[in-house]
């Protein structure tokens, strides 16, 4: 199998921006979501006292294994309070060989044999959840530790959007935000004209939202 590509690839990996989103915390903008085909980038640069300032780079791509076949690689890489890269290749939909540095960031869902066959990685989510037009089809996320489960619970149409709510639950692996480990999250999407304008997270006190720009 190919031995995972070292997480400074992605540095060079910068796919062309499709849509940008300003992250709000209540009123305050605490930075920016990029999108693309099969990447994104979270860069926060406002948060209060700068405690969660730092950056998030995903990609997927088509990559070569060693014996001659292809594969997905997803890479993750977290820069700021806390630094993290994660390595995922995904081939025939189930995952063959996922790799966490530093490696006590692993967790149980870090083992390939117990991921479950069909998950998609982040930048896939998103650009599922963009190109669905209103609320989307059922998606199981994995991004190397962790397995998400989202769906669509119930959905209206209020000032001319249809506004989604959604299923947004840890089915295994460690939950969001160490210490709080929140496994499950409250999430809405908005569409306007068929566009992805809103999502927005809540966990506790935490309410999150990403505004299209």
């Amino acid at each position: 199998m190919l031995k995972p590509v070292l997480a400074l690839a992605l540095l060079t990996a910068t796919p062309a921006v499709t849509e940008t989103y300003a992250i709000q915390l209540g009123s305050r903008q605490i930075g920016t979501l990029e999108t693309g085909a099969s990447a994104l980038t979270s860069t926060l640069d406002n948060t209060p006292l700068g405690v969660a300032d730092g950056t998030f780079q995903a990609s997927v791509s088509r990559v070569g294994l060693d014996d001659g076949s292809a594969a997905d690689q997803f890479l993750g890489i977290n820069r700021g309070g806390k630094t993290r890269d994660i390595s995922v290749i995904r081939q025939d939909g189930a995952v063959r060989d996922v790799t966490v540095v530093p490696a006590n960031d692993a967790t149980d869902l870090s083992v390939p044999s117990a991921v479950p066959a069909g998950v998609l990685f982040p930048p896939e989510v998103f650009a599922r959840l963009e190109a669905a037009g209103g609320c989307p089809a059922p998606l199981s996320m994995y991004d190397g530790r962790r397995v998400v489960g989202i769906s669509t619970a119930s959905s209206a149409v209020v000032g001319g959007e249809t506004v989604c709510e959604m299923s947004y639950r840890v089915t295994a692996g460690k939950g969001h935000l160490s210490p709080f480990n929140f496994k499950s999250l409250n999430m809405e999407l908005a569409y306007a004209g068929g566009a992805l304008s809103r999502v927005t997270v809540s966990a506790g006190s935490f309410d999150v939202n990403m505004l299209r720009r």
